[in-house]
C-alpha cells in the first residue's frame, strides 16, 4: 500500500513538473512573439493563427494582453518558472521545510489557475477571439494545480496561516521568490523594450498623435480594393491604407494592423492600392507593370470574396515576386497563389484585363495623389494622415483620442 502511494505521488509530481515546463515553453514563445508584433518588426505570424476566431496574434494585440505594461505571457512565464523551482525543491527536499515549501508552491499554482480562469472569461465575454496556446495554458494550469495538490502530505489551510510569519524568518527564501516574480517580469519587459527601441517608438507615438490631430481633413471618394472591420457607422477609428504589394514596409505593416483590427471591433480598415508603378500611377515615372498587375489581381479576387486571402498570399510570396522582372513571370506565381485560395486562373486573367478593373486601380492611385501620399505604406485615421499607424502604441493613442473626442 505504501509503495503504491509513493508511486502515485511520484506520478503526480512528474505530471505537475512536466506540465509546468510545457506551460513555461508556451509562455516564452508567446512573449518572444508579442514584441515583434507590438513594434511591427515584420515577424512571422503565430503558429496558432487558425482563423479570425482562433488567432493568437489578435489576442496579443488586444487591450488585455498586458498587465501594468508587461505582457501577460511574461508574467506567466516568470511565475511558473518560480513555481517549477519551488515544486522541485519541495519534492526533492532541498530545504529543511519541504512541506511548507510545497504549500507555498500550491498557493502559487492556485493563483496561476485563478488567473487562467479570469483570462479565459475575459477572452470569451469581451474579445470573441481565442488563442489556442492560451486555451492550452488554461488546461495546463489546472493540471499543475490538481496534480501537485495530491503531493501534499499535510493539510493546506490549517497550516498555511502558521506559515505566514515564517516568511520573515526561516522562510525568507520563499518571500524572495515571490518578490522575484514582478521584479523579473518587469526586467524582462524592459530588456525587450530596450532591444526594440521602445523610447524612440513612444516618442514617435506622441509626435504622431500631435501631428495627426493638426493634419488637414481629407476626403476619399475612390472605392477601396478591400475593407475589414467595423461598419462606417460603428467605427470609432476608420483607417485608410495606401500600399504597394512589392513594398517590404507594407508587408511588415499588414499583419500588426490586421491583428489589431481582429481584437478591436470598433476599428475599420479600408485598403487602397498605391502601386509604385507608372503603368497605373501617374505620380510614378518608371514602369514595370508588376505592381499594377498585383493590384488588379486583388480587385478581381475581391469580386469573389477572396481579396484578403490573395492580399495575404501576395505579401507571403513577396520575396519571390521581387526577384522577377516581367509580367509573364509574375503570372506564374499568381497562378499558383490564386489556385491555392480556390480561384480560377483563367477567369482571373480575363478579369485583370478588364478596363473597369484597371480604371479602379488607377482611381485608387489617383486618390493617393490627391491626398498627398508620398510613399508606402501611408495611413489615414478618420480622414487625417497618421504616421506610424502600424505600431500598436500609435493605434491605441489614436483610438483613445477619438474616444475622448467623441465623448465631448
Amino acid at each position: 500500500m505504501a509503495l503504491n502511494q509513493a508511486l502515485a505521488m511520484k506520478a503526480r509530481i512528474q505530471i505537475a513538473l512536466m506540465s509546468c515546463l510545457a506551460y513555461i515553453a508556451a509562455q516564452v514563445y508567446l512573449t518572444f512573439h508579442y514584441y515583434p508584433l507590438k513594434f511591427a518588426m515584420g515577424g512571422d505570424e503565430s503558429v496558432c493563427n487558425l482563423s479570425a476566431k482562433f488567432n493568437c496574434d489578435a489576442v496579443a494585440s488586444s487591450d488585455y494582453a498586458a498587465l501594468l505594461g508587461v505582457p501577460v505571457s511574461a508574467w506567466g512565464g516568470v511565475a511558473n518558472s518560480v513555481l517549477f523551482i519551488m515544486m522541485l525543491v519541495g519534492w526533492l527536499e532541498f530545504t529543511d521545510h519541504p512541506e511548507r515549501t510545497k504549500r507555498w508552491a500550491l498557493l502559487l499554482a492556485g493563483f496561476s489557475l485563478v488567473a487562467s480562469v479570469v483570462m479565459g472569461t475575459v477572452s470569451g465575454l469581451y474579445m470573441g477571439t481565442y488563442c489556442i496556446f492560451c486555451l492550452t495554458l488554461y488546461v495546463l494550469s489546472a493540471i499543475i494545480f490538481f496534480s501537485f495538490k495530491g503531493v501534499l502530505k499535510e493539510p493546506f489551510w490549517s497550516n498555511i496561516k502558521d506559515d505566514i510569519p515564517t516568511l520573515f524568518t526561516e522562510s525568507k527564501g520563499i518571500l524572495i521568490a515571490f518578490i522575484a516574480i514582478p521584479a523579473l517580469a518587469f526586467l524582462t519587459d524592459r530588456a525587450f523594450m530596450a532591444n526594440y527601441g521602445s523610447p524612440q517608438i513612444e516618442a514617435m507615438a506622441n509626435e504622431a498623435i500631435g501631428e495627426w490631430s493638426r493634419a488637414p481633413q481629407q476626403n476619399f471618394v475612390a472605392k477601396p480594393s478591400l475593407v475589414m472591420g467595423a461598419s462606417p457607422e460603428a467605427a470609432l477609428i476608420t483607417l485608410v491604407e495606401f500600399a504597394d504589394f512589392r513594398c517590404s514596409h507594407c508587408k511588415a505593416a499588414y499583419h500588426p494592423v490586421e491583428s489589431y483590427l481582429l481584437s478591436h471591433p470598433d476599428v475599420r480598415l479600408e485598403f487602397y492600392s498605391f502601386p509604385l508603378d507608372g503603368a497605373c500611377n501617374e505620380k510614378i515615372q518608371g514602369s514595370t507593370g508588376l505592381s499594377c498587375r498585383l493590384a488588379n489581381a486583388v480587385v478581381c479576387a475581391e469580386k469573389e470574396n477572396k481579396g484578403w486571402p490573395l492580399h495575404h498570399a501576395i505579401y507571403d510570396m513577396q520575396e519571390n515576386v521581387n526577384r522577377i522582372g516581367t509580367v509573364q513571370e509574375l503570372d506564374t506565381l499568381l497562378a499558383q497563389a490564386v489556385g491555392k485560395i480556390g480561384l480560377n486562373w483563367e477567369r482571373m486573367q480575363t478579369c485583370m484585363t478588364d478596363p473597369a478593373v484597371q480604371d479602379a486601380v488607377r482611381s485608387q492611385a489617383k486618390q493617393g495623389v490627391l491626398v498627398n501620399v508620398m510613399g508606402t505604406p501611408t495611413f489615414f485615421a478618420n480622414g487625417r494622415q497618421l504616421g506610424g499607424a502600424q505600431f500598436k502604441d500609435v493605434l491605441d493613442a489614436a483610438r483613445n483620442y477619438a474616444a475622448k473626442s467623441k465623448a465631448k
